[in-house]
């Protein structure tokens, strides 16, 4: 069964050929870019966010256009749950500025967040997008017979062969990445286990970092151990927590004492 996101960009470039225009999927991002052309030749990137119920999910770093490497001028939300699908055409800034917005107001009311993971987008935010086809160039009314089943079989099949390759080029790296750290890195592991989830980082004895290796805040480094486990356990239960990193973590092998036991500090 294809995914949601599959199945919205799917729907979406059926919508814009059958409007007199042409959209293809670009592959150089993981954010599910769509390059459209409308009916008078014009071009523009959009992304694309599906859902089939609840909210869309974005993420908090999206409230900069700097962090987007789509390049994309549009947002397009795709409401799967509608028959037929509905879509929402929305200015790049004017989701960049909504989002910061919604994260000011999130960080004002508990200091110590960071700007970071998941960001839900509701019906309400969109509303004014619905239908916007005029934004990308686009006919308001569509002829079906323009996108034949020949054509929305082929677009199906890329989707799912984009899919397969990017789950592939996931999986290889983070092999590659583990068969080497297990050569060439001689920093302590550590685990961690809090409010469900598994933590993994690497202690260096030697400078006093420590860097989360697996789990939320995955790469982030730290100066120090207290400071890391403060900043996992207040991202993750989206409050300001203080933690001892010397008791928060403990080793990976044999007892798994804690660090401050493994340690001299």
């Amino acid at each position: 069964m294809e995914d949601t996101a599959s199945r919205g960009i799917q729907a979406f470039i059926a919508d814009v050929v059958e409007r007199g225009g042409k959209a293809v999927r670009l592959t150089h991002s993981r954010r599910n870019p769509v390059q459209v052309w409308g009916d008078d030749g014009t071009s523009c990137i959009v992304r694309v966010r599906s859902k089939l119920s609840g909210d869309w999910q974005a993420r908090k770093q999206d409230e900069s256009l700097d962090d987007d490497d789509t390049g994309s001028q549009f947002w397009v939300f795709v409401d799967l749950a509608s028959s037929p699908e509905e879509f929402f055409v929305v200015p790049s800034s004017e989701v960049a500025d909504d989002i910061r917005a919604e994260v000011d107001l999130w960080m004002m009311d508990t200091p110590g967040r960071t700007r970071t993971g998941h960001h839900a987008i509701p019906l309400s935010r969109v509303a004014h997008g619905r239908g916007r086809w005029d934004l990308l160039g686009l006919a308001g009314e569509k002829d079906p017979s323009r996108y034949s089943d020949a054509q929305r079989a082929t677009t199906a099949a890329t989707l799912r062969a984009d899919a397969a390759a990017r789950a592939s080029a996931r999986k290889k790296p983070a092999k590659a990445t583990a068969a080497l750290e297990e050569l060439v890195d001689t920093r302590l592991e550590v685990v961690a286990d809090f409010e469900g989830y598994r933590l993994v980082g690497r202690f260096d004895s030697g400078t006093g970092t420590l860097e989360i290796t697996r789990g939320p805040m995955q790469g982030r480094r730290f100066p120090d151990p207290t400071t890391a486990a403060t900043a996992v356990a207040s991202h993750i239960s989206g409050d300001v927590e203080t933690r001892d990193g010397w008791e928060f973590w403990r080793t990976e092998q044999g007892e798994r004492i804690t660090l401050g036991q493994n340690s001299i500090r």
